[in-house]
């Protein structure tokens, strides 16, 4: 376990692959991109277990969420639409 761990580490770094965490550690999914790096000064409480943060940072974890849920509605739409069964 622990040489996969290490191995995917390794992949990661060499692929140029960033992550992102939050303030409280967990990381943002790899799609989300680059948190964004001017926030404002205000401390909220940030969505889906993400810590605390801004109401800038808080914002775009809130357009990434829906952005998903978006993402995953057009899937199951096109697997009604496009299944033979």
């Amino acid at each position: 376990m622990k040489t996969k761990i290490i191995l995917f580490i390794c992949m990661l770094s060499l692929a140029g692959c960033q992550v992102h965490q939050s303030p409280d550690g967990k990381y943002f999914p790899y799609h989300w991109g680059e948190p964004p790096q001017i926030q404002t000064k205000d401390y909220r409480e940030l969505p889906d277990g993400y810590g605390h943060g801004s109401s800038t940072l808080k914002n775009w974890i809130e357009l990434n969420i829906e952005k998903d849920k978006l993402e995953k509605r057009k899937k199951e739409i096109n697997l009604k639409l496009f299944s033979f069964n």
